[in-house]
């Protein structure tokens, strides 16, 4: 079992065209974590699904430049080094957007189930 779960990760990391990463469970319950990584001045998945409320995000640069994860509403602003990982608590109850500060063109979307 757990050789087919990380088959699933691995295969889920792997495609590019998906832009949704965290997806309900068979029971239809959004887990209360999730993740999104940085790479070629891009956030991977750009659009993220969360569960209503707290959610933890982690979110890993893994491009040679700074980069920060902002929310649009400015309540989340992390500086996120070269090669690190930071965790982000959000509290939402609606979809809403984030970006890099440094770089405009980043841009992602935090879609409420």
């Amino acid at each position: 079992m757990a050789a087919v779960a990380s088959a699933v990760l691995v295969l889920a990391a792997c495609g590019g065209s998906d832009t949704s990463s965290t997806a309900p469970t068979g029971d239809g319950v959004v887990p209360t974590t999730a993740a999104i990584g940085i790479a070629d001045l891009a956030f991977e998945p750009s659009t993220l699904t969360v569960a209503s409320g707290t959610t933890t995000i982690t979110v890993t640069n893994s491009d040679t430049v700074t980069h920060t994860f902002t929310l649009d509403d400015d309540s989340v602003d992390e500086t996120i080094e070269p090669g690190q990982s930071v965790d982000v608590s959000v509290d939402l109850t609606a979809s809403t957007g984030f970006h890099c500060t440094i770089h405009p063109s980043m841009t992602g979307t935090l879609q409420v189930a």
